[in-house]
């Protein structure tokens, strides 16, 4: 299995990576069933950041990601974390309906979504659910955040701005798995200092990729920070966006 992108950042992807606000898990429990109690397969769980506030939600909370390296972090700063396991989303190391929860935080979007929705499907229970969510940066009405934007699609080729601009929702209703799949989105904004808000644009794939240019896009982005929030404070606004698949209470047959 191959190494993860996101191996060789584990250090900035731990020390900087936005958390998910409470009205998502609140929205998840409401969603896709208790969580207390409920077993869990993390799916890209990286260091553990949704890991461990579903642990803190009462869910046991299987860990999975392709990155060993991720997975060291994750076990380091997550000792209840059931694994954790390298494996991937299109083949999870469970027993057919033993889980009640596949989640994907920040990670779906990497996936098939015909191999990923069969694999899911196969190991959860009668009324089990499929999660993906992500936190989108949701400043398109900020002069900072459209020139960063501008110089990272200049500087890097192959991305674009809008690469989560899909219907994960109809797609996943497309597949014909599920029996019903539901949607939620909240706002928020976190503070963050300028040192900081550089080692998270560092713990980006797309931007890790920059090779050569990687310092010169960082320095273009403190002076541009610097000039937009002169008391060194990064306001961030933030939309979190989930989408929730559940199977039927019965299985088919």
């Amino acid at each position: 299995m191959s190494c993860s992108p996101f191996d060789p950042l584990v250090d900035a992807y731990d020390a900087a990576r936005p958390t998910y606000p409470d009205e998502l898990y609140d929205a998840l429990d409401r969603l896709a069933g208790p969580l207390a109690g409920a077993l869990v397969v993390d799916v890209g769980a990286g260091t553990g950041i949704a890991t461990r506030a579903l642990l803190a939600r009462g869910a046991r909370v299987l860990a999975l990601d392709i990155g060993p390296a991720m997975l060291r972090r994750l076990r380091d700063r997550t000792p209840d974390a059931l694994g954790p396991v390298v494996a991937d989303g299109s083949r999870l190391p469970l027993p057919d309906a033993t889980a009640d929860l596949v989640c994907y935080a920040q990670a779906w979007h990497w996936m098939d979504v015909d191999a990923g929705t069969a694999a899911a499907a196969a190991v959860l229970r009668p009324g089990g659910a499929l999660a993906c969510w992500w936190n989108d940066v949701d400043a398109e009405n900020e002069t900072w955040w459209r020139a960063q934007q501008d110089r990272l699609e200049m500087w890097n080729t192959a991305y674009t701005r809008g690469y989560r601009d899909t219907d994960y929702a109809g797609r996943l209703e497309a597949t014909g798995r599920f029996a019903s799949v539901e949607t939620f989105e909240t706002s928020w904004t976190r503070e963050l200092d300028i040192d900081t808000y550089e080692t998270w644009l560092r713990s980006k794939s797309y931007v890790a990729a920059l090779g050569d240019r990687l310092d010169d896009f960082v320095a273009a982005e403190r002076a541009s920070l610097t000039a937009a929030f002169p008391t060194g404070v990064v306001r961030e606004p933030f939309r979190t966006w989930l989408a929730v698949a559940r199977l039927s209470a019965r299985r088919p047959g």
